[in-house]
Order: C-alpha cells, then sequence, then structure tokens
C-alpha cells in the first residue's frame, strides 16, 4: 500500500508565495477606509511578515503622497490613526 502510495505523489513538487503588490494592498487598504472612514495604523497590518508590512507601508505612503489618506497622530510616540480624505 505505502509502495502504491509513493508512486502517486507527483515528481516535482513547488510551492510558491503568491506575493501582494502595493497596488493590491492599497486597494485592499481603500475598501477598509471605506467602510470604517479612519482606522489606527496598527489595524492595517493583519499579518507580520517582512513582506507583508513592507507592503503595507509603502502603499500607506503612496496613499498619503496622493492626498488620499490624513496621517494623524496627537502625541510623541502615541497612536497614529489614518482616514480617508
Amino acid at each position: 500500500f505505502l509502495s502504491r502510495q509513493k508512486l502517486n505523489k507527483p515528481l516535482n513538487t513547488k510551492i510558491m508565495k503568491k506575493e501582494l503588490s502595493v497596488k493590491e494592498r492599497t486597494n485592499q487598504i481603500r475598501n477598509i477606509l471605506k467602510i470604517k472612514k479612519s482606522c489606527h495604523f496598527e489595524d492595517l497590518f493583519e499579518v507580520l511578515t517582512k513582506p507583508y508590512v513592507v507592503v503595507t507601508f509603502l502603499s500607506i505612503l503612496e496613499m498619503a503622497k496622493n492626498s488620499e489618506i490624513l496621517i494623524k497622530q496627537d502625541n510623541n510616540f502615541g497612536e497614529i490613526s489614518i482616514e480617508m480624505k
């Protein structure tokens, strides 16, 4: 039985991660802010992997550069909030 099961396995197995683009993540953030209107900076990081954090941060910076969002922080080291303009 075990030897037959080995024959059923594929010869080559390749696992690929789905890469998230800045454009895709920007659209996701827009959708979040359309529903919530405002959110905390930390709430936008659902996954804490290095690529996800970098893409999310770049998306936020791009949206700020394009004047799509407003980023507020009342005090040094205080909570950062993001809202749609």
